[in-house]
């Protein structure tokens, strides 16, 4: 069973606790949510988990493998994914150029030189992509360049990026962000489809609490680099400390 467990994990930034002593379990099917004000430590786990960054102590273990000290594209390979909260698409390349990068992510030198000389792989590939974009709902932009299309389509793009290298596990940060509405209610929506239709789980962070609480198995709270609270969607809710945090002293009064 696919199982991501993060245990003790601390990251110091010129004496700036980003994470102190963080530990939960993200387990196989699930969409845990992490959620937290601004600083708070979110971004700082997410870069600890696909190897941007080197906590100073801890354990990040991901189907009993461990994943400190290995390099981004090494932590793709044992099936985790991620997005990013600033849009990382090319402008001037198609949107299913931009969706392929994902697939290169995972090849050895090996792969490479097999693929520029196999047009059969070359098609295998573009299929993979073009069945992600399909899932997606942007299958018939694929010979569309990125530039000028709407924010929301690139927010698609970045997720189709992810997915095209099959992961087991999906960082999504901030997919929401910049949406209206409407856009933020089918990002809900694909989210959800991700974990129940392509059996991959997910692991989020999100500012947009309706969001976070509608599609939700399981949620830690962050706040200064520790855990505030976790638990199911109502639990956490419900939890005095968070009320305290997003509302303020006198929620109550």
């Amino acid at each position: 069973m696919s199982k991501l467990t993060i245990q003790n994990l601390h990251m110091h930034f010129s004496g700036v606790r980003a994470l102190d002593g963080i530990s939960f379990n993200v387990n196989e099917g699930e969409i845990f949510s992490l959620i937290g004000p601004n600083g708070s430590g979110k971004s700082t786990l997410f870069n600890c988990i696909n190897g941007f960054c080197i906590p100073q102590k801890g354990d990040i273990v991901f189907n009993e493998i461990d994943l400190l000290n290995k390099k981004p594209h090494q932590i793709v390979k044992h099936g985790i994914s991620r997005t990013f909260q600033n849009l990382q698409n090319i402008p001037y390349m198609t949107l299913l150029g931009n969706v392929l990068l994902g697939a290169h992510s995972r090849l050895t030198t090996k792969d490479t030189l097999n693929r520029w000389f196999s047009q059969r792989e070359r098609e295998r590939e573009e299929s993979l992509a073009l069945e992600v974009m399909d899932f997606l709902g942007i299958a018939n932009l694929e010979h569309k360049y990125l530039s000028g299309q709407p924010y929301g389509i690139q927010k698609l793009v970045e997720i189709a990026r992810a997915l095209v290298c099959k992961p087991k596990l999906i960082l999504l940060d901030e997919p929401a962000a910049g949406m209206n509405d409407q856009e933020t209610l089918e990002i809900a929506k694909i989210i959800t489809e991700i974990r129940d239709i392509l059996e991959i789980t997910v692991l989020v962070v999100e500012h947009d609490m309706n969001l976070v609480m509608s599609i939700s198995d399981q949620i830690c709270v962050l706040d200064s680099g520790k855990i505030l609270a976790m638990g199911k969607p109502d639990e956490v809710k419900n939890h005095p400390d968070v009320i305290k945090v997003y509302l303020g002293e006198e929620a109550d009064a």
